[in-house]
């Protein structure tokens, strides 16, 4: 193989592999910093029954997940285990230990409410 066509060669690998790490780069920037507009086009994607939301009334965390939630229009289902104690019932069986815990299209957030967590767990189901 002659030099100039090595060289090309080398200069056209290179500038898939910058072009293939920009991509990957913008994509992980996507979901890492969503625009409102993302949000709401994934919302609309959302039905309650999708997401489950465990808390109580007097759950500081609860309100603010609710709030982002709300914030950002997305669909869910709150069972309030302050209000009704079948929501104990169900909590425990998940063996979940603490609030605001969600189910997310089958996956459960156990660590509380984390938005990138929710957005990667509706991304996927």
């Amino acid at each position: 193989m002659s030099i100039k066509k090595l060289l090309l060669a080398s200069v056209l690998a290179w500038a898939a592999w910058a072009s293939f790490k920009a991509h990957q780069r913008d994509h992980v920037t996507a979901h890492a910093n969503p625009t409102e507009e993302n949000l709401r086009a994934l919302a609309a994607t959302v039905q309650a029954s999708d997401v489950v939301m465990y808390s109580t009334s007097e759950c500081p965390y609860c309100a603010e997940a609710k709030s982002w939630l709300n914030q950002h229009g997305f669909a869910f289902t709150e069972c309030n285990m302050s209000v009704n104690k079948q929501c104990i019932t169900e909590f425990k069986s998940y063996g979940a230990d603490g609030t605001p815990f969600l189910i997310v299209r089958g996956h459960q957030m156990k660590d509380g409410f984390d938005s990138d967590e929710f957005i990667a767990a509706l991304s996927k189901g």
